[in-house]
């Protein structure tokens, strides 16, 4: 859940005139607060979907990609119902809209055979890149002859620019790809045969003004063999095109590779693949961050039946492919995608039989350290053998889509957050018979979108898309609620290492919820605001060496020494107080205050990501005070407030300005040397005003509810036994 600056309560601090004269907010940094990992993602639900066609033709869908500035693609080919017409078409949902652009014809196409995708390129625009046939009688009647077109979508462009030639053969050619490098320059590769042999061809446009060089083989021609496959073509970050293909005959292959630096030549091809064995359905991918994959099938005998799943990777910067390893021991089916994110994780889906289950997707992760994760079926019923799709978003979060179900075959989704696929998996299609196929990408607001053709008779299809939209947003929780219940609670740890919460009743009593054993007793708690961002209260535990951690709330689970955390730093030992009450700067974000044994004060804001800030003075002075207790809005201005207790037992307000300054401070009162803990504990009379509780040296807790204006009324007994903790916070 994205952070928010919405109001919470809140509380100021600087210096009272009659303690801490002349002291300003001096910047200070304090003891190391190293970052640690981000709070765990979350993905929202998926909206309704909505038509991007009629469902009165074919719709076969080609490609699905974003543009650098969030605008996102689509590219399919219409088929009218009688097969008498075949269309290359276009639509587009603007970077920031909801909505989808009319379908847009690219090209009329003379038959159905053909090739297409759609390339990015860094300066915002989308390429569609298709390759024709013009010689074809029909169905079935192919004829040598093809090109290659493409046209464009410039950035902000909201028409494509007429289609041009890339190349045209009146040989037989297929199999077209197009990539685009950062500088602007595009690379395509096709195949094509000479003396009845496959090979790999290409050509480079350097400039949009630019002409197409003349095509180059890029495989070397054997004797034996040719090429087996479609080649496949990446462009990375650093900007080098890669080329991958299978070379071989009937029985032996290799994997091969060969490079190309943005203004330069293609480097010789490489052999990544194994010797002896018998390589099928290579697939190359790069990630944003320029990590690159090249997954493929591997057999010692191609008439066997039975293959493995393997994979190379090659480091961002690097044209080095590492040795080929086995995909995690998965030996059936096929990995039908590969994606990469950022951070150089590399996730594998595919289909795979089991003798318990029967075809199901699964999936499984190689960490950029090089670990593999287990093998995860995603899937909640039969998966047949016919698409599936997979992207990384650049939070590090994979997204997938697949077809599942027996007679009725719906788009299912599901996504890789943290680590954890999700518990369940989406039904995306409408489609109430029939099929849908899909894929995925992911927006400027790394939410993904699908887009899918699903049946709507018996020969006609649809396309419909679809995005996750956010939630609908939890209020903020009300300050000291940790059970997510409106009221105030209050945390006691007993002498065996429990934490309880006792929870607000609202008529000004407590009772017991939520708890968890396995925290040591030397621990320093403080409940805190939604540090987290998602929305429920947090806590921060100190350890004895001084390490502070939060603790993210659960609005109304336990917190327990296993539960989610986060590092927040080490050396806090140097602090002897530890309170928070609320927003200190106006930000509408809880800060935190800390105290060391010489009487300085110091604010600790937080970040807006889960931290803190470096440290800032308040001041120096506070030593007279052997406690200081944050309590919310103590005067019912809006601004939360401070409370302390000198070693004579009086008590002290220090109301809050709401800007970073407390007023003078004022006395509440004296006696309060009785008590051996004091707790600002939110409303738990349930009137809207911040109470306080006070523990005595007999045990016995009594309730002091505030009036809204800065004073209490008076005390009210709770109960006895509360010496069962040995610290309430």
């Amino acid at each position: 859940m994205p952070r928010s600056a919405l109001l919470r309560h809140s509380i100021a601090a600087v210096t009272a005139a009659t303690l801490l004269a002349g002291v300003g907010p001096l910047a200070a940094t304090a003891t190391a607060v190293p970052a640690a990992a981000a709070a765990a993602a979350a993905i929202d639900p998926w909206a309704a979907s909505a038509p991007l066609t009629d469902g009165t033709s074919i719709h076969s869908l080609k490609d699905l990609k974003t543009a650098k500035d969030g605008t996102v693609v689509a590219l399919w080919y219409r088929i009218a119902a009688d097969h008498s017409t075949t269309e290359l078409v276009v639509s587009h949902r603007p970077a920031g809209s909801s909505a989808w652009s009319a379908a847009h014809v690219l090209r009329t196409l003379p038959s159905e055979r053909s090739d297409a995708n759609l390339t990015v390129s860094a300066d915002g625009s989308v390429t569609a890149a298709w390759m024709e046939y013009p010689n074809d009688g029909g169905p079935g009647d192919e004829k040598p002859g093809g090109v290659f077109r493409m046209a464009t979508l410039a950035a902000g462009a909201t028409t494509w620019s007429d289609p041009t030639d890339i190349m045209s053969d009146p040989g037989w050619v297929h199999s077209g790809q197009l990539a685009g490098s950062p500088s602007g320059e595009l690379v395509a590769v096709w195949q094509g045969f000479s003396a009845g042999k496959a090979g790999v061809y290409s050509s480079v446009r350097t400039a949009p003004d630019a002409a197409w060089s003349e095509p180059v083989r890029l495989d070397e021609p054997v004797a034996d063999g040719g090429l087996n496959g479609p080649p496949q073509l990446i462009y990375s970050a650093q900007g080098t095109a890669t080329v991958a293909y299978v070379q071989g005959d009937a029985k032996t292959g290799e994997v091969k590779v060969t490079d190309r630096a943005a203004g330069g030549t293609w480097s010789k091809p490489v052999t990544v693949s194994k010797p002896g064995t018998y390589p099928t359905g290579p697939t190359l991918t790069v990630g944003s961050g320029g990590h690159a994959a090249l997954a493929w099938r591997s057999t010692d005998d191609p008439t066997s039946g039975s293959d493995t799943q393997v994979i190379a990777v090659r480091p961002a910067g690097s044209l080095t492919w590492g040795a080929e390893e086995p995909a995690n021991g998965f030996r059936t089916g096929a990995w039908r995608k590969v994606a990469i994110n950022p951070q150089g994780d590399v996730t594998l889906l595919g289909v795979a039989y089991d003798e318990g289950t029967g075809f199901t997707a699964r999936t499984t992760t190689r960490s950029a350290s090089g670990t593999w994760s287990a093998l995860k079926t995603i899937s909640t019923g039969y998966v047949p053998d016919d698409q599936f799709d997979l992207t990384a978003g650049p939070d590090g979060t994979f997204h997938a889509v697949w077809t599942q179900g027996n007679t009725n075959r719906k788009l299912m989704a599901s996504s890789r957050v943290d680590g954890a696929w999700s518990a369940t998996p989406t039904p995306l299609s409408t489609n109430t018979s029939g099929y849908a196929l899909g894929l995925v990408t992911v927006d400027a607001a790394n939410r993904p979108v699908a887009v899918w053709e699903q049946s709507t008779g018996d020969f006609t299809t649809q396309l419909r898309a679809a995005t996750t939209a956010p939630a609908p947003v939890k209020p903020l929780p009300k300050w000291r609620d940790l059970s997510g219940d409106g009221k105030g609670d209050l945390l006691g740890l007993t002498p065996t290492g429990t934490l309880a919460v006792r929870t607000g009743t609202g008529t000004g009593g407590l009772g017991t919820g939520a708890s968890a054993a396995g925290w040591p007793a030397t621990s320093t708690v403080v409940p805190f605001g939604d540090l987290s961002g998602d929305r429920c209260n947090d806590l921060l535990v100190r350890d004895a060496a001084g390490v502070l951690t939060r603790y993210d709330g659960g609005c109304g689970t336990a917190f327990a020494p296993s539960g989610p955390k986060r590092t927040i730093g080490s050396g806090w030992q140097i602090y002897n107080s530890l309170t928070a009450s609320g927003d200190l700067t106006g930000d509408g974000r809880t800060d935190l205050l800390a105290r060391t044994p010489a009487g300085e004060l110091w604010m600790y804001a937080d970040d807006g990501t889960g931290k803190f800030k470096p440290r800032v003075r308040i001041g120096g002075g506070w030593q007279i005070y052997n406690s200081l207790v944050g309590v919310g809005d103590f005067t019912g201005d809006g601004k939360a407030d401070l409370v302390a207790r000198d070693t004579a037992g009086v008590l002290w307000r220090y109301a809050g300005t709401g800007t970073g300054a407390f007023a003078a401070r004022v006395r509440i009162g004296s006696g309060w040397q009785a008590y051996n803990s004091l707790v600002g504990v939110g409303d738990f009379t349930g009137d809207g005003k911040a109470d306080l509780v006070a523990r005595d040296t007999a045990g016995v807790l009594w309730r002091y509810a505030g009036t809204g204006t800065g004073a209490f009324a008076a005390r009210v007994k709770i109960g006895g036994g509360w010496q069962m903790y040995k610290t309430l916070s």
